[in-house]
C-alpha cells in the first residue's frame, strides 16, 4: 500500500510545496547569510569553480583579453533543507538566483562583462535535500592584463582573472576553490594569435579600510604567442 501511495505522488506538486515553504519569507530571510561550517557562527564557505570555454580576443595592444566561462559557486544553507521522498526529489531547480541568498563576488580586473540571455538567461541554482546550493551562470568578460612585452613577438604573458567579495570581509565569507578539477578549459580551443602554455589556481588576499576582504580566489593563465605570428610582418627577418 505504501509503495502504491508513493507512486501516486505528484512529485511536480510537491516541488512547487516545498519551494512555497523553504523559501516563503516567514521562514527564509535571503539578506542573511548561511551559518558558518557545522551550524556555527564561523564564516560561510564558498567553493568555486569554472570552465573557460574561449578566449575570443587577446590583445597586447589593449593589455586585455576577452573570454567567455561557465562559473560555477556551491555552498551550504541549512535553512533549505528538505525531504527528498526517499531519494525521489534529487534536487529543486530555480531560474531566479534572487530568491535566496547569494555570495557577493566579483570580477576585481574586469573591464567588461555581461550575461547571456539567449535563448533564456544561462543561469540556474540548484538546490539539494541537505541544504547545499549550487549556483551555475555563463558569463562573458573583458578583463585586464598588464604585459611585459620586451621580447615581443616571442613573449610569454600571465594573466589573471581576480575574484574578490564586494562587502564580506573573511570573518563573515570564504571562498575556497573547489577540490578537484577547480579550473578547466574546453578541448580543441583555438586562441588568436596566442598558444595557452598553463592555466592555474591560486588564493590572493585584499586588506581595506573595513578589514580583510573575501578575496582568496585567482585564477593564472600563462599565454604563449603562437610563432606562426611572425609571418604576418613582411618586414620580419630584414
Amino acid at each position: 500500500m505504501k509503495g502504491n501511495q508513493q507512486q501516486n505522488i505528484n512529485f511536480r506538486e510537491k516541488e512547487k510545496q516545498i519551494l512555497d515553504r523553504i523559501l516563503g519569507t516567514q521562514y527564509y530571510d535571503r539578506r542573511i547569510r548561511p551559518a558558518g561550517a557545522n551550524g556555527t557562527e564561523g564564516p560561510a564557505v564558498v567553493d568555486v569553480n569554472l570552465m573557460f570555454r574561449s578566449f575570443p580576443t587577446i590583445s597586447d595592444n589593449k593589455m586585455e583579453y576577452s573570454t567567455t566561462i561557465t562559473f560555477r559557486e556551491e555552498w551550504l544553507d541549512e535553512r533549505l533543507k528538505f525531504d527528498d521522498f526517499r531519494g525521489k526529489l534529487k534536487y529543486l531547480t530555480l531560474t531566479d538566483p534572487d530568491k535566496v541568498w547569494m555570495p557577493d563576488l566579483f570580477f576585481s580586473n574586469e573591464r567588461e562583462g555581461h550575461f547571456h540571455n539567449i535563448i533564456v538567461p544561462n543561469v540556474y541554482v540548484r538546490i539539494f535535500p541537505n541544504g547545499n546550493v549550487l549556483y551555475s551562470i555563463r558569463i562573458s568578460l573583458t578583463l585586464s592584463c598588464p604585459m611585459n612585452l620586451k621580447l615581443y613577438p616571442l613573449d610569454r604573458q600571465m594573466c589573471s582573472l581576480l575574484m574578490i567579495s564586494y562587502g564580506w570581509t573573511t570573518e563573515d565569507l570564504v571562498f575556497q576553490w573547489r577540490k578537484g578539477d577547480p579550473v578547466q578549459v574546453a578541448k580543441n580551443m583555438h586562441l588568436p594569435r596566442f598558444m595557452l602554455e598553463r592555466y592555474e589556481a591560486d588564493y590572493c588576499h585584499s586588506v581595506t579600510n573595513t578589514g580583510k576582504s573575501a578575496c582568496q580566489i585567482q585564477s593564472r593563465i600563462s599565454f604563449e604567442f603562437n610563432i606562426l605570428f611572425q609571418y604576418r610582418f613582411p618586414w620580419w627577418g630584414r
